[in-house]
């Protein structure tokens, strides 16, 4: 596992899905109205999930096991395992910071969103990446919104980047997510399908993610085997063994 490959990891995490089984949990939603815009978002203290993923990144394809914790608004955890339990890489996402750790080539990196945003061609931030993993509708203040069928069109402008969420009129959930940098012309599309219920909250258990950039498509999927919300604290350690390069 490379660096090129830790980062595509990264992304799959930042831009990809889930589905399979659940587990009745605590969850909660949250309607919201925004202007015209009615949205369910999910509201939880920790959420706990396992799973595999896949991607294909521009030709190179790769499989591995993962597990997910989230702490709403605070810590987002990921762990990759191929298998037999044996831990290739560690991500661990702050409102302010970002680490990464690669055990096969014993490196780490520490550093802020202003690497991701350069990475993906996209301003990121922590509540960006937790409302993608999550499907939330995330208002901006400044929405251009308007009825297209059964579906909520809603437009925000954020600097260069034009982002367009499409809300169902029937489970008041977020169906697709693009984000298209307007200089570039990079873009990232992300479809959520197969709601069900995870508690009492609609939950897209289907979600598949393509990052297109500089003529090059990169397609993603998550399979959550398992996923739990809760108010029980979980952990969220990273520790860096000595002898590791930083990056």
């Amino acid at each position: 596992m490379n660096k090129q490959l830790l980062l595509c990891l990264l992304s799959i995490v930042l831009f990809s899905a889930c589905k399979k089984e659940t587990i009745p949990s605590a969850a909660t939603a949250a309607t919201e109205t925004v202007g015209n815009v009615t949205v369910q978002n999910l509201e939880f203290t920790y959420l706990n999930a396992r799973g595999q993923l896949k991607f294909d990144d521009k030709g190179q394809s790769t499989s591995s096991g993962y597990a997910l914790r989230m702490q709403k608004d605070s810590v987002i955890w990921i762990s990759v395992l191929p298998g037999l339990g044996i831990e290739a890489a560690r991500i661990k996402l702050t409102p302010d910071s970002v680490y990464m750790m690669n055990r096969i080539q014993r490196e780490y990196a520490a550093t802020d969103y202003a690497f991701l945003s350069k990475r993906f061609n996209v301003a990121l931030d922590f509540q960006v990446v937790q409302a993608i993993l999550l499907g939330n509708y995330q208002a901006n203040g400044s929405e251009k919104a308007s009825n297209q069928g059964q579906m909520q069109h809603v437009q925000q402008l954020r600097q260069n980047l034009l982002f367009d969420y499409f809300i169902s009129s029937e489970n008041l959930k977020l169906q697709q997510l693009n984000v298209k940098d307007q200089l570039s012309g990079n873009s990232i599309v992300v479809q959520y399908e197969g709601f069900q219920p995870l508690g009492k909250v609609p939950f897209a258990y289907n979600m598949l993610a393509q990052i297109l950039q500089a003529g090059q498509i990169s397609d993603f999927n998550l399979n959550h085997s398992k996923v739990t919300v809760s108010e029980d604290v979980l952990e969220f350690p990273f520790s860096v063994p000595s002898g590791y390069k930083r990056l």
